[in-house]
């Protein structure tokens, strides 16, 4: 295991790097990577191909149609692994939310901050695990060390076209990081509520409003008894989170309503409350309060939970102790947002997310990194895999 003058060495070592990460890091922030915008993506992904070849990675591409194509970088040892070994996954994502219409394009640095679109969602994090990569490879501790890193195209979106990947690549591994970015005080992911959306609609019975002879079938008063029903299953103990977030319908104010829609967004820690909450909206269809209307429901999975594992902790204890070494600051937490890191924890890969730069401000145009930072958690990954990595190899990583 890396001992401490060693440690050292690695930040030493990525500190005079600092001007090349950013250099690298421009690079990519001033190519627009939108994720419908596939040329963008691509030209990222050109950079990133290039970067992991002069690492000796090897760089599978997987060809997309309407995004960005996903890419897996290798190096010698995990492209020579056994069936039954298993490989470290890095794994980050190259596109933004940002249009391509320049309202916010920049790169602007000042003494302690650089803004730009993606900064830190997630660029910066994809130059923090390349250069814990190099730091790793220069004093030769990747040789022995399977590793692979995706390089996907599609998370913002849900990663729809990526996320089979993703699951397979970590089906292999025995652990994953994931480089969304960390806190203000260093917060690092050790899990995340899940997502399930509903489109929920009422369907009722049109006719002229003023014409009433009897109740009255119409969708949006239906829509909204269920507005409140779905709405008290809100439940803060539990942390879960039911929002009606749009609602549609009707025709005019002199008809009576045929139809009303409402989209609706759950959030949760567990699996369980996931299926509890499936359960509930869809028996809400079964049983209208307004005589004279029907109900529909359409579920549209989102991410699963990532929930916060003994194994997922285990990972944590070994980055917060790394970090206590270098003087990097690291806290754990949980996010109510998803990342790459839920599909992963999906099929039972240990993850730890929140390992990119500290910063701020994203999906906005005050989306801003530290700029020590970039440096800082570079040597906190490189150190904290290395450790991980011997202890997984004596086979004492998770007991």
């Amino acid at each position: 295991m890396m001992s401490a003058p060693a440690a050292a060495k690695i930040m030493e070592w990525l500190e005079q790097r600092e001007p090349e990460m950013l250099s690298l890091l421009e690079r990519i922030v001033r190519i627009n990577s939108h994720t419908p915008n596939k040329a963008g993506v691509d030209a990222v992904g050109a950079v990133m191909t290039e970067v992991m070849h002069d690492m000796d990675f090897d760089v599978e591409v997987h060809v997309q149609g309407e995004v960005g194509d996903n890419l897996v970088a290798r190096n010698a040892a995990a492209r020579s692994l056994a069936p039954d070994a298993r490989q470290v996954l890095f794994c980050g994502h190259m596109d933004t939310v940002f249009p391509d219409d320049g309202s916010f394009d920049c790169f602007e640095r000042s003494e302690k901050r650089v803004i730009g679109p993606g900064i830190v969602d997630m660029k910066g994090g994809l130059v923090v695990g390349i250069y814990a990569l190099k730091a790793l490879a220069e004093t030769g501790l990747l040789e022995q060390m399977p590793v692979a890193f995706i390089f996907n195209s599609d998370e913002e979106t849900g990663s729809y076209q990526s996320r089979d990947l993703v699951m397979d690549e970590a089906r292999k591994s025995a652990f994953a990081m994931v480089f969304e970015c960390a806190g203000l005080e260093g917060e690092t992911t050790t899990g995340r509520k899940g997502k399930t959306t509903f489109k929920l609609k009422a369907l009722g019975q049109a006719g002229h409003a003023g014409n009433l002879s009897g109740p009255k079938p119409t969708a949006i008063l239906e829509l909204a008894h269920k507005t409140v029903a779905l709405e008290a299953l809100n439940d803060p103990a539990r942390d879960v989170s039911v929002n009606v977030g749009l609602v549609s319908g009707g025709l005019g104010p002199n008809t009576i309503a045929p139809s009303a829609e409402a989209v609706v967004e759950c959030r949760y820690r567990n699996a369980s409350d996931a299926d509890g909450l499936i359960a509930a909206v869809t028996a809400m269809t079964t049983s209208p309060d307004v005589l004279g209307t029907t109900l529909e429901v359409e579920v549209i999975p989102g991410r699963p939970p990532m929930e916060q594992t003994a194994a997922n902790r285990k990972l944590f204890d070994f980055v917060r102790e790394t970090g206590t070494g270098l003087d990097v600051p690291v806290k754990e937490d949980f996010r109510g947002g998803v990342s790459d890191a839920n599909y992963i924890a999906h099929v039972g890969c240990p993850v730890i997310d929140g390992m990119g730069p500290i910063g701020a401000g994203d999906h906005s145009p005050k989306e801003f990194m530290v700029i020590e930072s970039l440096v800082q958690r570079a040597a906190l990954t490189a150190v904290a895999l290395e450790r991980l990595w011997a202890e997984y190899d004596r086979g004492n990583l998770f007991g």
